[in-house]
């Protein structure tokens, strides 16, 4: 686990040598670095969909059908035991992200990517905490947002996970006050969820065995090599 970010001196380096993605740990010398607990309850789950998918052809990538469902329920059921209560991010084709479980909350102004669908759903929520992930990735893995909570710090605005090769932004545990500084920053013309972490104190956690559950949907061929696999409810038991 680490920092992600250069904040001296409260971070150091873990490494001299220079590696790809290579995080930043907090120094153990800081006494008010203060463990945080952090129950499901606490926890508000979104579900990133109003992009365009573009590569995936006409209609709503998060809706097309994996082993019967659409990507989208996917999601939601795996989410929906980690967390307190599950919302989606959407524009279009409301009723039918309705029935996949969980509120949908359109975007104040859509277009703005997926911090225009945090900024907006963290207005409606009611909860400290917010986890989010993609619609498109219906691998989720059903301890992922505990395993980022477990060592939550009191000096911390949130975590993401780190699969070993590169770090997974929109897999998201972050505080919900924190999702305040998104508006004043998109009206910037700023996009990059990279850099509106870099400018929170975020650790990454790096969870090399989850790499396979990060897995997301950007074209068909995504698509049919994930439908060629088991079916994920024999995937999940072995999770």
């Amino acid at each position: 686990m680490g920092w992600c970010h250069r904040r001296p001196p409260f971070i150091r380096w873990c490494s001299r040598r220079r590696r790809s993605c290579a995080p930043a740990v907090k120094t153990t010398a800081d006494a008010s670095d203060r463990h945080v607990v952090i129950a499901p309850h606490d926890i508000s789950g979104v579900i990133l969909c109003g992009g365009e998918g573009r590569r995936m052809g006409a209609g709503e990538k998060p809706l097309r059908l994996l082993h019967g469902q659409p990507l989208v329920q996917h999601v939601q059921s795996r989410l929906s035991t980690q967390v307190r209560a599950v919302y989606i991010s959407a524009n279009r084709e409301i009723e039918r992200y309705e029935s996949a479980g969980g509120v949908v909350i359109p975007d104040v102004e859509p277009g703005r990517g997926p911090l225009g669908g945090l900024a907006t759903v963290s207005a409606h929520v009611a909860t400290p905490w917010i986890f989010c992930c993609p619609g498109d990735a219906p691998l989720l893995e059903t301890s992922l947002v505990r395993r980022l909570a477990s060592d939550m710090s009191d000096e911390l605005d949130g975590a993401y996970p780190h699969d070993g090769e590169q770090e997974q932004h929109l897999f998201l545990l972050v505080r919900t006050s924190a999702c305040a500084t998104i508006a004043p920053y998109l009206a910037r013309g700023e996009r990059s969820v990279r850099g509106w972490l870099a400018q929170h104190r975020m650790r990454a956690v790096t969870l090399p065995e989850l790499a396979s559950h990060f897995v997301n949907v950007n074209s068909p061929s995504d698509l049919a090599r994930l439908i060629a696999r088991r079916p994920l409810d024999q995937q999940r038991e072995q999770t």
